[in-house]
């Protein structure tokens, strides 16, 4: 059987798997010769059957009394207030691993990448951008105990990458690909790729250079967390004010009916595409004098006015415009600047998503800094595209880690005083490359007296000089039970952007690792990231 190192794009709303074929990135087609590209990321369960993607849909809207599922990879990190109800036995982790597993290795589906194409020997899974800029959320923690444990596929596993930097890896491949056929100078400077997809709104600088060469600069974003930041806020929204205007009463957002006609929204949107788009240019030129003209009509009977839309996008506006307004601020305070804008996701394909980011920047629509030698195709396989190009070898790019994590020691000062000091271990924006192996604290060996060791971790939030310090639970234990070795902490953070902590003898010979993930979370209940701040609900600051 054929082996494939392959891309996957795991979408909010679709996914999309790439392989290597001639040379090239090509997606593939789910469901055979008759089947597609852009996989609904939806599954429904009838009797002892699992269906995915458009099948799936059907499914639900033909049989509601089916348990189905969407949007579920807005799920994953959280705990509590989930975007779908999971009745027992289902789980987020448990409906995303079906899902994961009819798409890439069911041997019953047919249809699986496994059946049709081949044995998958290496995978890169691209993940909001957000997942890793917010301490509190473990979707890339998850997400990879997912693929190891519930898929089996942890050896196969090559990283996890953030949708924007897979984009940009893309962008580099295939320009290259392109100058060397036409025989020009490839594109050397600073690329801001914008990804607005269902979920979250992403956004990287990042420097492209050299042959393939992609250095991620800054990164923001928002989104994933209950906020109106993307394609599935906005959708519900619109369906929401048609229901109410219609029916004179809110939908309830959990009912098949609703779910139904969210369905239907959207399939008109993307089909009816372009007349949307000079319709809405025509309302932006004449707001006051076409903001009650019909925009949207669907399911018999529902209407959205343009001024309607409109106001269902301002949230979301509001936040594309902050995020990129931290992008200019860095830019300007680092001496940066952006010589392409590249925008993804298929909710960048929403004339009012592009209008507000080329207003947020200060471009015009027929700005040269706006990337318009990629079609829409390329755009919206883009990021499988690229986590394809990486896990193959083609593409490596070069990411930081932008959180400060290490020890709380207590040490006797000049004073005689006892005193608290931290002591970083890993120190934000240090290259990932740097940070595979173990980086142990700049401490003497320590003494042991029981074989759980007091260890009070330390964490920056995005190092922006903000400490908070928790005593780790009896978990951490040393490598044996024998107390009479001295010991050391170390830490280390592979390609996923995942932390890990180690208890290891002063020899090196015997280690215990503890994924941080997990527990930097529960330092912070009921936190959230909100912009760049960190707000709390306990005492825990320092």
């Amino acid at each position: 059987m054929a082996q494939y190192k392959i891309g996957l794009d795991f979408g909010t709303t679709n996914s999309i798997i790439s392989h290597i074929e001639d040379g090239k990135p090509v997606a593939f087609q789910y469901g055979g010769e008759q089947g597609y590209k852009y996989i609904p990321s939806f599954i429904a369960y009838e009797d002892d059957f699992i269906e995915i993607g458009q099948a799936a849909r059907t499914t639900a809207a033909n049989h509601p009394e089916s348990k189905s599922y969407g949007n579920f990879k807005m799920d994953l990190p959280l705990t509590e207030n989930f975007a779908n109800t999971y009745p027992l036995p289902h789980t987020p982790t448990s409906v995303t691993a079906d899902y994961l597993r009819e798409l890439l290795l069911s041997p019953e589906n047919e249809y699986s990448f496994t059946r049709q194409q081949g044995e998958i020997a290496g995978l890169v899974v691209s993940v909001p951008e957000i997942w890793q800029r917010d301490i509190c959320n473990t979707g890339r923690e998850n997400l990879q105990t997912l693929i190891a444990e519930n898929l089996g596929l942890e050896k196969q596993l090559i990283q996890l990458v953030s949708e924007p930097v897979a984009a940009a890896a893309y962008y580099a491949w295939e320009t290259q690909r392109r100058h060397r056929e036409e025989n020009r100078e490839p594109f050397n400077g600073n690329l801001l790729v914008c990804d607005m997809g269902g979920g979250t709104f992403d956004v990287s600088l990042c420097r492209i250079y050299g042959e393939n060469k992609v250095e991620v600069l800054y990164f923001d974003g928002q989104g994933d967390r209950g906020l109106e930041s993307a394609g599935v806020a906005f959708d519900r929204s619109c369906v929401i004010q048609a229901y109410t205007q219609k029916n004179g009463l809110p939908p309830d957002a959990d009912s098949t009916e609703f779910m139904n006609l969210l369905r239907e929204f959207e399939s008109v949107k993307i089909a009816g595409h372009n007349k949307y788009t000079k319709k809405l240019k025509n309302y932006l030129n004449s707001p006051s004098e076409l903001a009650d003209q019909t925009l949207y009509s669907f399911s018999n009977g529902y209407t959205l006015t343009s001024g309607e839309v409109a106001r269902a996008f301002a949230p979301i506006a509001a936040g594309i415009t902050r995020v990129l307004e931290r992008v200019t601020t860095w830019m300007d305070a680092n001496g940066q600047k952006c010589d392409r804008l590249f925008l993804v996701g298929g909710f960048c394909q929403f004339h009012l998503v592009q209008k507000t980011i080329l207003d947020a920047l200060n471009l015009g629509e027929n700005d040269p800094t706006l990337e318009s030698q990629f079609n829409l195709i390329n755009s919206a396989f883009a990021i499988s595209y690229g986590a394809c190009l990486i896990a193959n070898g083609l593409v490596q790019p070069s990411e930081i880690y932008i959180h400060t994590i290490g020890l709380v020691v207590h040490t006797i000062n000049a004073s005689t005083k006892l005193e608290e000091i931290f002591i970083p271990i890993i120190k934000g924006g240090t290259n990932l490359d740097d940070l595979a192996s173990l980086r142990f604290a700049d401490i003497p060996p320590l003494e042991a007296f029981h074989d759980t060791p007091t260890v009070t971790l330390g964490v920056d939030p995005q190092s922006r000089g903000k400490l908070f310090k928790q005593v780790l639970p009896d978990i951490v234990k040393l490598p044996k039970t024998a107390t009479s070795e001295k010991w050391r902490v170390g830490m280390r953070v592979n390609r996923s952007q995942v932390a890990y902590l180690a208890i290891a003898s002063e020899e090196g010979n015997k280690a215990i690792e503890y994924e941080l993930g997990n527990i930097i979370a529960k330092m912070f209940p009921g936190f959230v990231m909100i912009e760049e701040d960190l707000y709390q609900t306990n005492d825990n600051q320092k």
